[in-house]
C-alpha cells in the first residue's frame, strides 16, 4: 500500500490557494485540471478556495511530479502531516465524547420519583419529557410526538432487511397509584417480560386475564407469545406466536405484553425507587400479593408462605417492609419466609389472583379447597399405614 494513501498535509493557506490557482490556470480551467489530477472539478475549486483545510499527500506529490511545485517550496509551506484514519478516529472520539456528555446531562435531568408523584398519581408525562431526549436521536429519532388529554402517542420508523416499518405506541399521561397498579407492579417485579416487552410471563389464566386488562387500560396493544418445550403438547390457550424451546427443564409460559420499551424503562425507573414508593403507599398488601402471585409458594409441609428472591438489595427492601407488616420470619437463602398464617390470610390473601395459590392458602389456613394429587397420595398412604413417619411418607411419594 502506498504510504501516502492515508496521509494528509496541512499547508500554508496562501500557498495552498496559490498552487491550485496555478493548477487551474495551467490546464485552462478546473474541469481539465480535474481530469489531469483524477479529481472532480468541484474538489479542485474547493482546495483553491480553502474549503478543505488539508490536502491528500498523494495529490500534492503528483503536483510535484508534474513540476507544478518544487520540493523545497513544499517543505517550507507544510505546517503538518496527519494520518487520515487517525483523524477520523479522533473526530469520532470527539463526537462520541460530546454525545456521552450530552446524554449524561439528559440523564441527570430526569426527575426523581418524588417529583413525578402528584397526589395519588404518577406523572408519566413529567418523566417522559426528560427521558425521550435519551433515545430521540439518530436513526431512532421519532417521526412525531402527540399529546392528547390523557394519552401521549409517538411514531418511530425501523429499518430491517431493506424493510421500512412504522410503529405507533401510546402511553398514559398519568397512572393512578390505586390497588390495581400496586398489585400489577408487584406482579411485574417478579414475572416481567424481558427486553422491550412490557408485560408479564405466567401460566395462570386469572393472571393472564388481569394482565390483558391492565395493559388495555393503559392504551397498550397486546401481543401473546407462547414459549413451550418441544416435547410438550400445546395447551388450549390463545396466543399470537409460539416458540419451541429445547431445555432440560420442561414447561411452558405465556408472555402477555406490548412492544413498548419506553414503558418498560419507566417501570424499571420506578423500581429503582422501590423503597421510597413502598414507604409512601399506605396499603402495601396488594404489592406483596402481586409479588407472591409471581414468585410466591405455599409450603403445606412447613406451614409457611414464601417469596422467592435472590437479589440482595430487593431481599433487604422486601424483608424490611414485611417485618413492619408482621409477615417476616426468616430468609433461608432462597426465599423470604412468613409463618404468620392468619396475618397473611387477612392481609395478603384478599388481593391474590392466582387460582392455584389461593386454593393452597385456603387449604392450609382454613382447611378447605381442592387437594393436589401429591397431597391425596400422602393422605391415602397415612390411611393405609397410620404409623408412618415423615421419612417413610417421603419415600413412598
Amino acid at each position: 500500500m502506498n504510504s501516502n494513501s492515508n496521509k494528509l498535509l496541512k499547508l500554508n493557506p496562501s500557498f495552498q490557494k496559490e498552487i491550485f490557482t496555478n493548477l487551474i490556470s495551467t490546464y485552462n480551467g478546473s474541469i481539465n485540471a480535474g481530469k489531469v489530477m483524477g479529481l472532480p472539478a468541484s474538489s479542485i475549486r474547493g482546495y483553491r478556495n480553502l474549503y478543505f483545510k488539508m490536502v491528500p499527500k498523494k495529490i500534492i506529490y503528483y503536483m510535484v511530479h508534474l513540476k507544478l511545485i518544487a520540493l523545497q517550496e513544499l517543505k517550507e509551506n507544510t505546517l503538518g502531516s496527519f494520518d487520515k484514519k487517525e483523524l477520523h478516529k479522533q473526530a469520532f472520539e470527539l463526537v462520541r465524547n460530546k454525545r456521552f456528555a450530552q446524554l449524561k446531562k439528559f440523564k441527570e435531568d430526569i426527575p426523581i420519583l418524588k417529583e413525578i408523584i402528584e397526589g395519588n398519581e404518577l406523572s408519566f408525562e413529567k418523566w417522559f419529557d426528560s427521558y425521550y431526549k435519551l433515545i430521540n436521536f439518530g436513526i431512532r429519532k421519532f417521526n412525531y410526538i402527540k399529546k392528547e388529554k390523557k394519552v401521549i402517542e409517538i411514531s418511530y420508523t425501523t429499518h430491517s432487511k431493506n424493510i421500512k416499518k412504522e410503529f405507533i405506541i401510546k402511553f398514559p399521561k398519568k397512572i393512578k397509584l390505586d390497588k390495581e397498579f400496586i398489585y400489577f407492579f408487584g406482579l411485574w417485579c417478579g414475572d416481567r417480560a424481558g427486553g422491550k416487552r412490557f408485560g408479564i410471563c405466567n401460566q395462570n389464566n386469572e393472571i393472564i386475564k388481569f394482565t390483558e386488562y391492565f395493559l388495555e387500560k393503559n392504551y397498550q396493544k397486546i401481543e401473546k407469545i407462547l414459549y413451550i418445550h418441544k416435547d410438550l403438547p400445546i395447551p388450549k390457550i390463545s396466543y399470537d406466536k409460539v416458540y419451541l424451546i429445547d431445555k432440560e427443564i420442561k414447561g411452558w409460559v405465556l408472555s402477555v405484553h406490548s412492544i413498548n420499551g419506553i414503558l418498560a424503562s419507566f417501570f424499571h425507573y420506578v423500581q429503582s425507587y422501590l423503597e421510597y414508593l413502598l414507604s409512601n403507599i399506605k396499603n402495601k398488601n396488594p404489592f406483596f400479593a402481586g409479588l407472591f402471585d409471581a414468585e410466591g409458594n405455599v409450603s403445606l409441609y412447613n406451614k409457611s408462605f414464601r417469596w422467592a428472591c435472590s437479589n440482595q438489595k430487593l431481599i433487604e427492601i422486601y424483608s424490611s417492609f414485611l417485618k413492619e407488616e408482621g409477615l417476616y420470619h426468616s430468609y433461608d437463602g432462597h426465599c423470604i419466609i412468613s409463618n404468620n398464617l392468619n396475618k397473611f390470610y387477612k392481609d395478603i390473601f384478599p388481593y391474590l389472583r392466582h387460582t392455584n395459590k389461593r386454593n393452597l392458602v385456603e387449604l392450609m389456613v382454613k382447611g378447605r379447597g381442592v387437594l393436589q394429587s401429591l397431597h391425596k397420595n400422602i393422605l391415602i398412604h397415612i390411611k393405609d399405614f397410620p404409623g408412618s413417619s415423615a421419612k417413610l411418607i417421603s419415600i413412598s411419594e
